[in-house]
């Protein structure tokens, strides 16, 4: 119920959410959908976090990011480190000796859990070089700036007094630069304690760079370029395992004086009545595709994602604009991931969505 909660207090907050993420002055937003784990997770309720192997403890940071985000989604029950090193020591195994899916597996069964996550740090390196490279640089001459008669001219200081103006030429230097590189590959596998087979592999690798002049500034230390990459890997990780929210992108349609006003209302969050004023345009003008195409992002921002697939494709017969086809694609692709999503829900006990109820006509 945990996860439930949470995310039910995300989509309460998604309206005002959406209104704050209009983009600049154009008719733009930003919808946030939940979409559900990629990998196969049915079954899995109980799960353990084995160390990850890794060089300089990046397999304990890891294995700590693993525990800490996994528990924040709150869509698995994890196995409590001091429970996991307890039962391990009874049966004179050693967390980081586990390396290969049946041992795992052995381990899960001793656990009491459906599923366990272990994997190793590949890749944890951070290079430091330096190099030029040639800048323009202003430098004073030795002269002053002069009218056409020849006078020196003057210009005004911050203080109200008057100096000569230098005349400066550009001339091109060499500037020292300090870079440094940080490279971390992550690969991690779910194992199912059940079959004893692996449900999920993957390697992820994120590089990063950080350059200062030489003598204006300090480098970020490669603890903290390579903790922040280590935590993008297993932020990925987790977005695999559990459901999740994701931000798109959409632009709104310009039409009459009705459907804009329908944009405004939108774009301050009042998806609700922004819907009932463009289906009124529709129902007054059945052939008015930007009003359809509009009410399709308000059934989708409500997750309401088969209304949206039927307004869209209204949209698409009168107008096959590439915006309102790709509108169509991505919500008949939210029909299905909300399906999947909903089984994945029950299959832990939570309540399912409701599901969208409606005629063809909105």
């Amino acid at each position: 119920m945990r996860f439930m909660k949470r995310w039910l207090r995300q989509i309460a907050l998604q309206g005002l959410l959406l209104g704050v993420f209009v983009l600049g002055c154009s008719p733009r937003t930003t919808l946030r959908i939940m979409k559900p784990a990629a990998v196969d997770v049915s079954g899995i309720q109980r799960l353990a976090v084995l160390d990850f192997s890794g060089e300089d403890n990046s397999g304990l940071v890891v294995t700590s990011l693993f525990t800490s985000k996994l528990w924040q989604t709150g869509f698995y029950t994890l196995v409590e480190r001091s429970e996991l090193e307890r039962i391990l020591q009874e049966h004179a195994l050693n967390l980081s000796g586990v390396v290969d899916a049946s041992t795992a597996a052995q381990v899960g069964k001793m656990l009491g859990v459906d599923a366990v996550l272990l994997g190793e740090v590949l890749t944890y390196t951070t290079e430091d070089h330096t190099r030029t490279r040639k800048v323009k640089k202003k430098v004073w001459t030795g002269e002053y700036e002069r009218d056409k008669n020849g006078n020196i001219i003057y210009e005004k200081t911050l203080f109200g007094g008057k100096v000569k103006k230098k005349k400066y030429r550009e001339v091109l230097v060499n500037q020292k630069l300090l870079e440094r590189d940080a490279t971390v590959s992550v690969s991690f596998r779910l194992v199912d304690v059940e079959t004893g087979k692996i449900r999920a592999t993957k390697i992820q690798t994120h590089s990063t760079k950080a350059t200062v002049v030489s003598g204006e500034g300090d480098l970020p230390t490669a603890e903290e370029m390579l903790h922040g990459l280590l935590e993008q890997c297993v932020d990925e990780f987790v977005s695999l395992l559990t459901p999740h929210f994701v931000e798109i992108q959409a632009r709104f349609a310009r039409s009459d004086e009705a459907v804009n006003r329908g944009i405004e209302l939108a774009k301050n969050g009042l998806w609700d009545k922004a819907q009932a004023v463009w289906e009124a345009v529709v129902r007054e003008n059945p052939q008015n595709h930007a009003a359809w195409y509009n009410l399709g992002l308000a059934y989708e921002a409500q997750g309401r994602f088969r209304r949206a697939v039927r307004a869209y494709n209204q949209a698409v017969n009168l107008k096959a604009k590439k915006m309102y086809m790709k509108a169509l694609q991505r919500a008949r692709q939210e029909v299905a991931d909300q399906k999947r999503l909903q089984e994945q829900l029950q299959h832990r006990g939570e309540p399912a969505a409701e599901s969208e109820g409606g005629s063809e006509q909105p």
